[in-house]
């Protein structure tokens, strides 16, 4: 056993350091696990906003344009693959429905989610700390939903552009 520092105390033998070290570094690890989840999750839901933001915007833009401009880019008698233009059109406008009714179904799952952050933090019910809501389940295939029509109505849309181009 080596002696490595002296204490108030008298001296410390370098096992009791290690262990003192290990409940303070442990301690450490889990204040910067701590900080980081909360800034990760931070992140994450900045990120669904921006999403959902910009996916409403843009897929709203695209449809307005292309419903008021189409007839300036493609002569529309004689052009081509109507039916294309016209699937980009429900794309985007299931895109744009979609998107919105998220925003509700939102709400709904973090109200069920408070509910059973309640259920395992003060009732210690284990079974509550994975469980997920059909309304998260709802929102998380609405997000896949919308982002799915946009790209379609958006390569629709482009589709029905170049065919139509003399």
């Amino acid at each position: 056993m080596r002696i490595v520092l002296s204490s108030s105390r008298g001296w410390v033998s370098q096992s009791k350091l290690k262990g003192r070290m290990s409940v303070d570094d442990d301690k450490r690890r889990q204040e910067l696990y701590d900080a980081h989840l909360k800034q990760t999750w931070q992140d994450i839901q900045s990120s669904t906003d921006d999403y959902d933001r910009n996916l409403l915007t843009v897929s709203s833009a695209v449809l307005g344009l292309s419903v008021g401009f189409i007839k300036d880019i493609v002569h529309f008698p004689t052009a081509v693959w109507h039916l294309v233009l016209y699937a980009s059109w429900v794309c985007l406008a299931a895109c744009i429905v979609v998107n919105v009714l998220s925003f509700r179904l939102s709400v709904i799952a973090l109200k069920k989610h408070l509910g059973y952050l309640y259920e395992y933090y003060i009732k210690k019910n284990d079974e509550y700390l994975t469980k997920k809501s059909a309304a998260e389940k709802a929102l998380e295939w609405s997000t896949w939903t919308a982002g799915v029509c946009f790209f379609a109505g958006i390569i629709c849309t482009v589709v029905f552009c170049i065919k139509n181009l003399h």
